[in-house]
């Protein structure tokens, strides 16, 4: 892993999401931050995963696909909201949380775009 801020910061989101499915056990959240059904909890361990891989490796793409696939889930959660149909199984904690994730990771991800001759620490 690099000392690059920037890359700090994707696996410590991709490490929230991480620990959301760890934290949760099957029969619901016991604090009720977050509603988390079987579909979010797999979504949010894969794209948690995914933003840890691109932090630790100082790969720009995988955390901007990580956020991408965040605030994609989101807008599913969202569209689902109040209906029958619920897919990822959460409600609006859900979709705030994915929320806050995703655009934390693109935050990351497009402030290291933007800054001219990045040369990440330590490589």
């Amino acid at each position: 892993m690099t000392g690059d801020p920037l890359d700090r910061a994707a696996v410590a989101l991709g490490t929230a999401g991480v620990l959301l499915v760890l934290m949760t056990p099957l029969g619901g959240d016991p604090w009720e931050l977050v509603q988390v059904g079987v579909g979010a909890a797999v979504v949010t361990a894969l794209l948690g995963a995914l933003a840890v891989v691109g932090g630790r490796t100082a790969r720009v793409p995988l955390v901007l696909a990580a956020g991408g696939g965040y605030l994609a889930a989101a807008l599913l959660q969202l569209s689902q909201f109040g209906r029958d149909t619920n897919w990822l199984g959460g409600n609006g904690s859900t979709v705030s949380y994915f929320l806050g994730l995703g655009a934390g990771l693109l935050a990351v991800a497009l402030a290291r775009r933007a800054e001219p001759d990045h040369e990440p620490k330590g490589a």
